[in-house]
């Protein structure tokens, strides 16, 4: 361009405020190539063309953008779509425009592949798999439990018994798998026994996992007002229940009371003797011995 040092002397002289005098500076430099100062403010951020851009855990340094990637878009523009920036010597602080190249990301892939490829190999041990117990060698990282990836899968794996036909077989950990096919499953379902009903003595038909007792509403209607003489579990004295109830005690007071009787006990890890509501079940003189058992298993 004829006159470039006349124009760019015009446009400088033109400028009013700061903004317009850094956004004709940032001008000029596009046009020219050169590369403004990439300052270092700290170990762990650069301030380039009045953005900052602060370190990542891949050594980039970054913004919204990368400032490798803001660097090439500053004076050459958008990058196209499929197309990465590459450091020609693999150091990412050396982010001037001389060592930054476009290509596309197979070829940016193959190159840091290649070079990766050439390290020094991770060291490798022996290790014994869990599952099959065959002796195997691998790097010294990651999980080395098994020696490939059948024998991690029947780690996962757990032998049932199936509630049909009694064969075993095998499910995942944690699964409710109850059977070893649909099949069986279906037969399953259509399994059937006859009871009959206390109240009227007609026989019916249910599956077994039902815990049907009644033949119909009506007969479960009728054994509603039905009492029969029960003994409390607490003070042993007798009193008149429902016969559908689950009334264990004579009054309110009696299950008060029976949910505060305590007993002593054994701590099975440390030995040591302690008192506890018996209602409540408790195993352990502590959480630190509970999480101790849990160890254990």
């Amino acid at each position: 361009m004829k006159n470039k040092a006349n124009l760019f002397k015009l446009l400088r002289e033109s400028c009013e405020t700061p903004r317009e005098v850094f956004a004709v500076e940032e001008m000029i430099r596009k046009v020219e190539g050169k590369m403004p100062l990439i300052e270092s403010v700290s170990d762990t951020q650069k301030k380039f063309a009045g953005f900052k851009f602060y370190r990542k855990k891949s050594n980039n340094y970054c913004c919204a953008v990368s400032l490798h990637r803001f660097i090439w878009i500053y004076f050459n523009g958008e990058i196209p779509e499929g197309y990465d920036i590459h450091h020609r010597d693999f150091n990412h602080d050396n982010n001037d425009l001389a060592n930054l190249e476009l290509i596309t990301k197979d070829e940016h892939q193959k190159i840091h592949a290649a070079v990766k490829s050439t390290r020094r190999p991770a060291k490798k041990s022996t290790f014994i798999c869990t599952v099959c117990g065959c002796g195997y060698e691998a790097p010294n990282r990651g999980n080395n439990a098994y020696c490939s990836a059948e024998c991690k899968k029947k780690s996962k794996l757990k032998t049932c018994t199936c509630e049909n036909c009694g064969n075993e077989f095998s499910a995942t950990i944690g699964s409710s798998q109850k059977f070893c096919s649909k099949s069986c499953y279906y037969q399953y379902r259509r399994r059937y026994e006859i009871k009959k009903c206390p109240v009227c003595g007609k026989e019916f038909k249910i599956h077994p996992s039902r815990k049907k007792i009644y033949c119909s509403s009506k007969c479960f209607a009728s054994t509603v007002k039905l009492r029969e003489p029960r003994t409390c579990a607490y003070c042993g004295k007798e009193f008149s229940a429902r016969i559908n109830g689950d009334q264990r005690f004579c009054s309110d007071e009696c299950s008060r009371n029976a949910r505060q009787v305590r007993e002593t006990k054994t701590c099975p890890i440390c030995g040591k003797v302690f008192s506890t509501v018996k209602s409540r079940g408790k195993k352990y003189c502590s959480p630190k011995c509970y999480h101790e058992s849990r160890r254990k298993k």
